[in-house]
């Protein structure tokens, strides 16, 4: 099997020449404190496993509240490293559960950005988080605020 050698050298260099390594290490620090952080003052929901990490794709978690569990519904707290931005996702718990709701939540509202295809993508509706990373109570907050907005978004339906 080939690699791609001037991705490899272009890694390395990043490494010897940066602090990607532990600037990486701080990001983590500050998403895992966001999820701990969110479970401790959101009682009433329940938080799934921990932070997932997928090779710098993407990073997320996910919780739900017994009316979003009873619906097939989820909350998701997402990472998209490509835009340095947090946003929130509400998503089904699968597929199935997820296109059988995708037809009843038209006509989101802006900044809310509804799914063009619910089958193929992993949120029905999303919502960027506007917060300066650096302070972890007010992502907190933006989070929670964000997560009820689709929440009660989700009961207009």
């Amino acid at each position: 099997m080939q690699f791609d050698q001037a991705l490899l050298k272009t890694y390395r260099n990043l490494l010897q020449t940066t602090n990607l390594q532990k600037a990486y290490q701080e990001w983590l620090r500050m998403f895992r404190y966001l999820r701990t952080t969110l479970e401790q003052q959101l009682p009433d929901y329940r938080f799934q496993g921990s932070v997932n990490e997928n090779g710098m794709d993407y990073a997320y978690f996910s919780f739900a509240d017994s009316l979003l569990k009873e619906q097939g519904l989820k909350l998701v707290v997402v990472f998209v490293p490509e835009r340095f931005q947090l946003e929130v996702w509400l998503s089904g718990v699968n597929r199935a559960a997820q296109c059988r709701w995708a037809a009843r939540l038209s006509n989101c509202t802006p900044p809310m950005k509804q799914s063009e295809n619910p089958a193929r993508t992993d949120y029905l509706v999303r919502l960027a988080v506007e917060a300066d990373l650096t302070d972890g109570e007010v992502v907190v907050q933006a989070v929670k605020q964000a997560a009820e907005r689709l929440r009660a978004f989700l009961l207009l339906k």
